[in-house]
């Protein structure tokens, strides 16, 4: 038996606001699925954010309409779970999976957390935020007593673990059951492949680019989806490796030679077919922020899509080094730097997130589910 493995696509992302960045989103899982179904597996599992909102926009629900109807046509199942950023967090709420229900998509869900696949057990545990890791800790026992009763079992899990994202993590690996055959894992948008229990536990990362933090994975394991053999007694796992749509550079320069490496960059860049995205670091130089933005106006920004800048100047003669970065800072440590209590600074968080884009309905359920968590206090 042969399963493919995806995660965090976050259809409808719209990176730095940019419509092609949220078209590149589309057109990598367009990809992914078009290899997938060469690839003619017996079934597909998603682990987790499908979309990057719960109610994404027309756009994302007619492409993912479009690929499940790829893999409906070749017979091929999708087995998927909710991740953090697709879920109304709210009882009774119905998450975009559902409408592709009639494709072949199954979302395995509190009332029904698995599924029998020819003789495979498949589990699926939708995102628990922390202020549930009781609950979440007593689903996953429960499924694992479930799976004792297989020869071979999978589970796919929304989470960040202690061991994969040690800042953040919803769950301590002491917590997730040995005894299943494959952990189709997702959250976490790194390639992670290791053993565990008498398996493997996996988590493919995103098809695309999200943030900057996945660079570095990104340049040395790419992006795309998992492959797995379930054939033998612990799964054969191959990482399927994509393209992406445009290419993504980050770059150090030294301010010393800026004119010199940015003419080498220039020449660089005027080969791609796509506008890229570039992500500069420049160093070393006692230089004005103004002269610095004609430099690369000048030179850089009519063949980019978009440029990240930040630098290290010095200053007072040489004894004070500032980093500046034009860039908007993470949210999530701001609120936390200004109100030093983690539960309270992840909600303020999630409300920001949720207000922003006229999300009332989720901030009401968020907020909700704090104060439940909380005992109701206020």
């Amino acid at each position: 038996m042969k399963f493919a493995h995806i995660s965090d696509t976050h259809l409808g992302f719209r990176q730095y606001g940019i419509y092609e960045r949220e078209t590149d989103f589309y057109r990598m899982f367009e990809k992914v699925v078009s290899k997938i179904v060469s690839e003619r597996p017996d079934f597909v599992l998603h682990s987790g954010d499908l979309f990057d909102a719960p109610k994404p926009p027309p756009r994302a629900l007619w492409v993912a309409q479009r690929c499940f109807s790829k893999l409906r046509e070749k017979g091929i199942p999708v087995y998927a779970i909710t991740g953090n950023h697709d879920m109304l967090m709210r009882r009774g709420a119905m998450p975009p999976q559902v409408l592709f229900r009639d494709l072949g998509v199954r979302l395995l869900t509190d009332e029904e957390p698995f599924v029998e696949h020819k003789g495979t057990l498949i589990c699926g545990v939708p995102y628990f935020s922390r202020h549930y890791s009781d609950v979440l800790k007593e689903t996953l026992s429960t499924l694992s007593r479930k799976a004792d009763k297989y020869a071979k079992s999978i589970i796919m899990i929304h989470q960040g673990t202690d061991r994969h994202m040690p800042k953040g993590f919803e769950i301590d690996m002491n917590s997730v059951p040995k005894n299943f055959s494959y952990y189709a894992m997702g959250h976490l948008h790194a390639r992670i492949t290791e053993s565990y229990g008498k398996g493997k536990l996996v988590y493919p990362g995103s098809t695309e680019l999200w943030s900057l933090n996945e660079y570095d994975d990104y340049k040395r394991n790419g992006k795309g989806f998992t492959l797995v053999d379930m054939h033998g007694d612990v799964p054969y796992v191959q990482n399927v490796t994509l393209e992406l749509e445009r290419e993504i550079i980050k770059q150090r320069l030294d301010a010393g030679k800026l004119e010199e490496r940015l003419n080498m960059l220039r020449e660089k860049l005027a080969t791609l077919t796509k506008k890229p995205l570039l992500y500069l670091d420049v160093r070393e130089g006692g230089f004005e922020r103004s002269t610095l933005h004609d430099m690369l106006a000048s030179k850089i920004s009519d063949i980019v899509l978009s440029m990240r800048l930040s630098y290290i100047s010095r200053e007072d003669g040489g004894k004070v080094e500032l980093k500046r970065t034009f860039d908007l800072p993470q949210i999530d440590d701001i609120i936390m730097e200004i109100m030093k209590d983690r539960k309270k600074a992840e909600l303020a968080g999630a409300l920001f997130r949720s207000l922003s884009v006229g999300n009332d309905e989720q901030a009401r359920g968020e907020a909700g589910a704090f104060y439940e968590s909380m005992g109701g206090s206020k």
